[in-house]
C-alpha cells in the first residue's frame, strides 16, 4: 500500500504528539532541519536553538505562492532530519517538490489551528448596505462574525488534493459531489496565513518542540525550555500588539488588502477585512475587473485612507485603485509570507510583527 502523502502531512504531527518517534537522529551533530519560510525557520532556530541547523527554503522577502526551488535547495529537502510547512496550501508553488523529495513525512507546523475561511467573515453577517457610511460611527462598522472553516488536521480540510498524487486512487463523480457538498468545502479555499495571528505561532512552537523531541530525544529537556522562553517573548509580543491597537479608535479598524493576508491579524486583534485588490490568498490570482470597480466603490464608502500591500508583491494594482478612489489613499506596505532582510526591520517574526502592527496601527490614525 502506497503512503498517502498529503494526508501523511498531517498524520505525522498527531503521531508526534502522541509520543511516537519518527527518526533518530545522529549523536553529536546538530538536526538538519529545512523549513519551506523564513517565518518557520525563524520559530525552529528559537525551539531547537544550538542543537539544529535550519535552512529556509523560500528566502526573506520573496513570494511563497510564487518562489521556485533550486536544485541546490531540493538535495536539502532530501539531507533533512525533519522538514516543516505551513500546510493549508501556501507552498502551493513548491509542496510537490517537497513531498517528492523528503526522506521523511513533513511536519505541518499549523496542526490544531482553527482555519479561517478566505475573506475570513460569515456571509450572513455582512454590512448594512444601508447604514450611513457618511456619518461613519462605530454602529455602521461593528464587526462581522468570523468565519471558521474548524481545525487543521481535524475538522478542515485544506491540504488534501483531489487528484491523487500516485494515480492508484480514481474518484467517481457521485463521491466528487458528495466530497464537494462537505461542510468545510461550503466555506471556500482555507486562508494559510496563520502565522498573522501570535496564539497560531505559538502553536507552531509546540508543534516544532514535539516533532525535534521525536527526533532527538535525549535533548528533549533543552527542546522544552527553548519554547517555554520562546512562548513567554510572544505571550509579551501580543500583549504588546493589543495595547497598540488600543490606540486606534474603533471605528479606524477596517483594512483594505493586496490580496488576503491579514485575515488572521484582523480576527485576532479586532479588524475587519473590507476589501482586497486580489480577492485570493495567493498573489497568483486573477482580478476581475468588476471587483475592482466595487472595491473603489468601497474605500470610498468606508473613508479609507490606505492599503495594505505586500513587500513582496506587485503594488502596481493597489496603486491604481488608490488613484482611482477620488481620494488620498495611502499605500502601505508589509511583509507578508517572509521576513525581511536581516538589516531589515523585520528579520525575526518578533520583529515581523510589531512592524506590522505598527504601521498598520499608525497608518490608520493610532
Amino acid at each position: 500500500m502506497k503512503f498517502n502523502r498529503v494526508a501523511g502531512l498531517v498524520l505525522i504531527v498527531f503521531a508526534l504528539m502522541n509520543g511516537f518517534t519518527i527518526v533518530s537522529a545522529q549523536e553529536d551533530s546538530p538536526l538538519q532541519v529545512v523549513a519551506t519560510t523564513s517565518i518557520i525557520a525563524d520559530v525552529a532556530r528559537n525551539v531547537g536553538g544550538d542543537l539544529v541547523e535550519v535552512t529556509s527554503l523560500i528566502p526573506p522577502e520573496a513570494d511563497a505562492h510564487s518562489y521556485s526551488l533550486s536544485p541546490q535547495q531540493v538535495v536539502s529537502i532530501t539531507q533533512a532530519d525533519v522538514v516543516l510547512v505551513n500546510g493549508a496550501t501556501l507552498e502551493e508553488s513548491l509542496l510537490d517538490i517537497v513531498l517528492d523529495n523528503a526522506t521523511i513525512p513533513p511536519i505541518v507546523v499549523s496542526v490544531g489551528v482553527d482555519v479561517l475561511a478566505i475573506g475570513g467573515h460569515n456571509e450572513d453577517e455582512n454590512h448594512d448596505e444601508e447604514a450611513d457610511h457618511d456619518d461613519h460611527d462605530e454602529e455602521a462598522h461593528e464587526h462581522e462574525a468570523v468565519d471558521y472553516v474548524g481545525v487543521l488536521g481535524d475538522s478542515a480540510e485544506c491540504d488534501i488534493d483531489h487528484e491523487d498524487h500516485d494515480g492508484d486512487e480514481a474518484h467517481t463523480d457521485e463521491e466528487d459531489a458528495e466530497h464537494e457538498g462537505e461542510e468545510a468545502h461550503d466555506h471556500g479555499v482555507c486562508d494559510p496565513h496563520f502565522w498573522m495571528s501570535v496564539p497560531n505561532v505559538i502553536t507552531w512552537v509546540e508543534n516544532i518542540q514535539a516533532a525535534f523531541t521525536a527526533v532527538d530525544p535525549d535533548n528533549a529537556g533543552v527542546y522544552q525550555d527553548n519554547a517555554d522562553q520562546y512562548i513567554l517573548q510572544l505571550n509579551a509580543l501580543n500583549d504588546d500588539i493589543v495595547e497598540m491597537v488600543d490606540t486606534l479608535p474603533e471605528v479606524n479598524r477596517v483594512l483594505v488588502t493586496n490580496h488576503e493576508f491579514l485575515g488572521y491579524f484582523a480576527a485576532e486583534y479586532g479588524f475587519e477585512v473590507v476589501g482586497t485588490v486580489i480577492p485570493s490568498a495567493s498573489t497568483l490570482a486573477d482580478v476581475n475587473p468588476q471587483d475592482i470597480i466595487a472595491l473603489v466603490e468601497v474605500i470610498a464608502d468606508e473613508n479609507v485612507s490606505a492599503i495594505f500591500a505586500e513587500v513582496s508583491a506587485n503594488s502596481d494594482l493597489a496603486e491604481t485603485v488608490a488613484s482611482e478612489a477620488g481620494r488620498d489613499v495611502a499605500i502601505i506596505t508589509l511583509y507578508s509570507e517572509a521576513l525581511s532582510a536581516e538589516d531589515g526591520p523585520a528579520s525575526t517574526y518578533v520583529d515581523y510583527m510589531r512592524y506590522n502592527a505598527t504601521q498598520i496601527v499608525t497608518a490608520l490614525g493610532g
